[in-house]
């Protein structure tokens, strides 16, 4: 009997839609190679909205099942999650990642502690302060990469500021899948708190040591949510 979308309830719709398309992938309903219909169609047979699917979407692709090619769409690349996992876009690694981001946002966030106006920690120390009232995990992961964005933006270079925000879906991705398997959000609030402590202060070479460790911790959770099991969640 062949597999079919059925509707589901809203609670933990993302992961109910990701162990969907894992099953008709698995089915051979969506082949290896193939391309998945749209995020609206998806959205439509499965009854939920469109973000729901995009994080399912995401999901799969940084577990390496789904690869996302600009401007056609996602396809399938595997039938189950690979071992090198959390691929980014299908292509680029969370170490990858790292490298990149250390080079960009540690000498960023030095500078934002030289250069910040009032008006940029204002908006830094409110994004910080409404960590503490997300429970959505997606919420919580918008919040993460704007903190990011508005601290590359408070260093003054606007092409740093560029760079940093075209990161923003790679590591939407990565931050999604580390927070439902690595676990907690608690732990990169503090990171974020101690680095905004050392820009408030105006203190570079703490802004510095601060943003080091942070992406040290991340890639350290990175390492966690790759030898987990395929999608087991960790409450957050």
């Amino acid at each position: 009997m062949p597999v079919v979308p059925r509707q589901i309830s809203r609670q933990t719709a993302a992961e109910a839609v990701r162990d969907q398309l894992l099953a008709l992938i698995q089915a051979g309903t969506y082949p290896v190679d193939t391309k998945l219909p749209s995020e609206q169609e998806l959205a439509r047979s499965f009854g939920v909205s469109r973000p729901i699917v995009r994080e399912a979407l995401g999901t799969l692709r940084a577990a390496g099942v789904l690869e996302s090619l600009s401007g056609s769409g996602s396809f399938v690349r595997a039938t189950e999650p690979t071992k090198s996992g959390l691929l980014l876009l299908g292509h680029y690694s969370p170490d990858d990642l790292h490298e990149v981001r250390t080079h960009l946002e540690v000498p960023a966030a030095g500078l934002a502690a030289k250069r910040r106006t009032a008006g940029q920690l204002a908006a830094l120390e409110e994004i910080v302060a409404r960590h503490a009232t997300r429970t959505d995990v997606v919420d919580w992961v918008q919040d993460d990469l704007a903190f990011h964005v508005a601290l590359a933006e408070a260093s003054g270079n606007e092409l740093q500021a560029k760079l940093v925000a075209e990161l923003r879906e790679l590591q939407f991705e990565q931050t999604v899948v580390m927070a439902r398997i690595a676990g907690g959000l608690g732990v990169p609030e503090a990171e974020h708190r101690a680095i905004l402590d050392a820009v408030g202060a105006q203190d570079a070479a703490a802004a510095r040591k601060a943003m080091t460790a942070h992406l040290v911790a991340i890639r350290q959770r990175s390492s966690v949510a790759r030898e987990a099991p395929p999608f087991k969640r960790v409450a957050g």
